[in-house]
Parts: C-alpha cells; sequence; structure tokens
C-alpha cells in the first residue's frame, strides 16, 4: 500500500514547540476520528457523534478546536509531553537566532538552533500470518512534520507570526483532508482493531502512533554486509 505523504514545516520559538505540535495533531485527528460504531446483528453498525472544544494555546496567538475526549487529549498530550523531553532542549545553545541578536551575523540570524522532525502516521494492521509474530502495520496516511526551532528576542512577535502560519496550517489541513483519498474501509465488528483505536469508551479514532526515533546511519562495506545478514537471519527466525 502506498500511504499518502504530507509535510509541514515551519519555524518556532522553542517555547512554542509543545502548543504547535498538539494543534496540528490534535487538528488532524478532529478529521479523523468517528463516534463508536453500536454493532447489531449483520455486523449493521450506527455511529454515534463526536463532541468538540475550542482549545487557546498559550505560548501562540491561536484558538483552534480539537476532539473533547479526555481520554485522547490525555494520550496526546502525553505523547507529545515524551517527545519534547525526548528533544532536549535544555542543551541548546545559548543565545539568540531570530529576529536579532546583534553579536551574530546576518547569516547566523535566521539559522535554527535545531530542526525538531516527527511522522503523524495512520495505519491500518494485518493480521499475523505463519511468516509474522505480530499483526503487520500498514500506514495509510503519514504527516512529516519539520519544526525549525530557533529562540525569538521579541517573543511577542514570535507568538503573533507563528500563530499566523500555524492557523494556516490548521486550514490547509482540512483542505487536504477533504480531498478524495484512501481510507480504510468500514470493518466489520471482529476486525474494527485492525483499522480503530477502539480504547476509548466515547470516541474512535483510526490507528495512529508518533514516530520520531532517530535513525541510525547504515554501515558500509563487509561488516555492512555482515550486519545485513545478521538482521536477514533474525527477523525470519524470531
Amino acid at each position: 500500500m502506498n500511504a499518502r505523504n504530507q509535510c509541514i514545516n515551519l519555524k518556532v520559538d522553542a517555547r512554542q514547540i509543545r502548543d504547535t505540535i498538539l494543534c496540528i495533531l490534535d487538528s488532524t485527528l478532529l478529521h479523523r476520528t468517528v463516534g463508536k460504531y453500536n454493532y447489531n446483528e449483520g455486523n449493521k453498525f450506527s455511529p454515534g457523534s463526536i463532541g468538540i472544544e475550542e482549545v487557546t494555546l498559550t505560548d501562540i496567538d491561536l484558538t483552534y478546536v480539537r476532539v473533547n475526549s479526555p481520554k485522547l487529549v490525555e494520550n496526546v498530550q502525553q505523547q507529545v509531553h515524551d517527545y519534547v523531553n525526548y528533544l532536549k532542549l535544555d542543551d541548546l545553545p545559548d543565545g539568540y537566532t531570530y529576529g536579532l541578536s546583534e553579536r551574530a551575523s546576518s547569516s547566523e540570524k535566521n539559522d535554527p538552533l535545531t530542526t525538531a522532525r516527527l511522522r503523524l502516521e495512520f495505519y491500518q494492521k494485518k493480521r499475523r500470518s505463519w511468516l509474522t509474530v505480530s499483526d503487520e502495520c500498514m500506514p495509510w496516511e503519514i504527516w512529516n512534520i519539520e519544526l525549525d526551532i530557533v529562540r525569538a528576542e521579541d517573543f511577542t512577535i514570535m507568538r503573533e507570526e507563528v500563530g499566523e502560519k500555524l492557523g494556516e496550517t490548521v486550514l490547509n489541513i482540512c483542505s487536504i483532508i477533504n480531498q478524495p483519498c484512501y481510507i480504510p474501509a468500514t470493518p466489520t465488528i471482529a476486525d474494527l482493531p485492525l483499522v480503530f483505536d477502539d480504547r476509548f469508551s466515547d470516541i474512535q479514532p483510526y490507528l495512529f502512533r508518533l514516530v520520531y526515533n532517530k535513525e541510525q546511519p547504515q554501515p558500509t562495506g563487509f561488516s555492512g554486509f555482515k550486519k545485513l545478514l545478521q538482521q536477514t537471519a533474525y527477523s525470519l527466525t524470531a
């Protein structure tokens, strides 16, 4: 299956990373979440409804809408919390790189301190066979998020600028999702966990995950070929 890929790139202050990622994830999940399915005989179902709520960001001048589901909100916030900790922002160098520092050269002023990358993947599962030890996860939609992280001298201006750009991003997400595209077919009750995350009592989002582990460089030469054989042998015997 060829997953549809979308890219989001923004420049944000280090203090705005959490708000930015939450806004992007919540806005996307709003369109990738449905009410609980109530199945009856013959696998016929009636979908439930979802509630929505407004969220005003702390460090960005923007208010957006998300699914009103406390458990889903908690789940997403925890994942974002883990990702921000993974970034180790306290290790970033001191000094301003955006908007200005007198001691910075013109080329340094626009250089990000670092770039945060992560992917939001929507996927469906394929039941395991005698060749596999677990269900196979097949992404069908991927949102690649890339944030250039800076330190703004004038945070008030940065709040406004990022708010404007992030607002445009939310509208773009809505536009993209509303275009004709592949969505997994409605499953039978037995296959519901292969398409939806059914852990929540009030809603069911399509299966999703955040991916952000650093990719290790591929070894080269004989050692690389030997390692590849070892990995292949392990995958066949695991």
